[in-house]
């Protein structure tokens, strides 16, 4: 050492010193190229507003032709709706944006209203739009939006191909956040045509909560609102608010307002609680006025993880509001309702429904998706009844 000068020796030193710490803090987006954040190449891209071209169908925006905004709910509605309710209505939870193209590249250029914030949700979820490419009921993932997570503005890129071929594409709409302004890119000369109807006519219209709306999934297609979509080949409407799903009258009056409703989904017991024995018999008189034929369908609420282990606690409370909802629809149908119908949500998750949510509450992806498995099983169950029936 002593033939080593000092500035030196203490050079190696901090060199030796900083190695682990920086091999302990390796980046793994600059590691991995499928992690990267690039800037789309928009060369030879034209933009398009889906609201101002025709050949995209919007669906999930029941007001949006009159309003001209990315809303769920109208801006000034008949009837008055919790602030709550009116702020997570410009969530745009269900949304999405379907065409035919034989464009090479999809881009997507961005104004979100807020920057992305959950703990438990990822942005791509919350703020982030995803792809699937197929149509009648064939639908498959493609790409999920890439951009920094404190963004409001970006530009990503969906698609990419080698090849001009023509085919049916379905953009999902965040879930957690609002969307101020979107245009879809094409390669310039592209062909733009409007997709094939849905399979199913009419609309189902889901109302509920947080789950509903889609928290917290990984990306918008994981939204059993959105799974259920593609299974069916049908249009859904997305009427989850979260914390906020709590059965007031404005809510089964607007839902009445939308046009070629065909099915109706009530999920809302997670947000109402005790409530629900007063308001669930009122909300669907109001649906009964406009729809006296449509099916409507209630699902109790789900497992949460917490009752694996205080299960003995929780389950006389969680048992009776089943319990209630369940036999809401059978003495509903001994009255005569032959379309109302009950799903037993402590049974939708399995046995290991406890692996099923991010938070204790909020499904995951996997949670979402067996919703969606249930929901669909009873649907089917449904609509074959219905057709008998008639």
């Amino acid at each position: 050492m002593k033939n080593i000068p000092l500035k030196t020796f203490f050079v190696l030193f901090l060199l030796i010193s900083l190695f682990p710490v920086v091999a302990q803090h390796a980046d793994p987006i600059k590691l991995d190229p499928n992690m990267t954040l690039v800037q789309p190449d928009s060369n030879g891209i034209v933009w398009l507003d889906p609201m101002k071209t025709g050949q995209f169908d919007l669906t999930g925006f029941e007001w949006i032709k009159k309003e001209g905004k990315y809303r769920r709910l109208p801006e000034h509605p008949r009837w008055e709706i919790p602030s709550s309710v009116d702020g997570l209505a410009n969530h745009t939870a269900g949304g999405q944006v379907r065409f035919r193209t034989d464009s090479r590249k999809i881009l997507v250029k961005v104004e979100l209203l807020m920057v992305s914030n959950m703990y438990h949700m990822p942005p791509t979820g919350q703020s982030g739009f995803d792809l699937y490419i197929g149509d009648h009921g064939d639908q498959r993932y493609y790409k999920t939006t890439r951009f920094e997570p404190d963004s409001i503005r970006y530009v990503a890129e969906l698609y990419a191909s080698d090849k001009k071929k023509m085919h049916a594409f379905t953009i999902n709409f965040p879930l957690y956040n609002g969307v101020t302004a979107l245009q879809i890119g094409l390669e310039q000369g592209a062909r733009l045509e409007a997709p094939e109807p849905f399979r199913f006519p009419g609309k189902f219209v889901i109302y509920g909560t947080s789950i509903t709306q889609g928290g917290c999934v990984a990306r918008p297609g994981m939204a059993y609102s959105n799974i259920l979509s593609r299974k069916l080949d049908a249009c859904f409407v997305n009427l989850g608010f979260s914390g906020s799903g709590k059965g007031e009258p404005a809510l089964a009056h607007l839902i009445d307002q939308i046009p070629d409703v065909s099915f109706i989904i009530l999920d809302y017991e997670a947000n109402a609680g005790e409530t629900i024995r007063e308001n669930l018999g009122p909300f669907v008189d109001i649906l009964r006025e406009k729809n006296p034929e449509t099916p409507i369908l209630i699902m109790s609420k789900i497992h949460y993880a917490r009752q694996a282990k205080e299960y003995r606690k929780t389950y006389k409370n969680y048992i009776a509001l089943r319990d209630f909802q369940r036999d809401f629809v059978k003495e509903r149908r001994k009255k005569g309702d032959a379309h109302i119908w009950f799903l037993d949500g402590s049974q939708v998750l399995g046995e290991d429904f406890d692996e099923c949510a991010v938070d204790g509450v909020h499904p995951t992806d996997l949670g979402s998706y067996r919703i969606a498995g249930a929901m669909l099983e009873k649907i089917e169950q449904i609509m074959t009844e219905e057709k008998k029936s008639k």
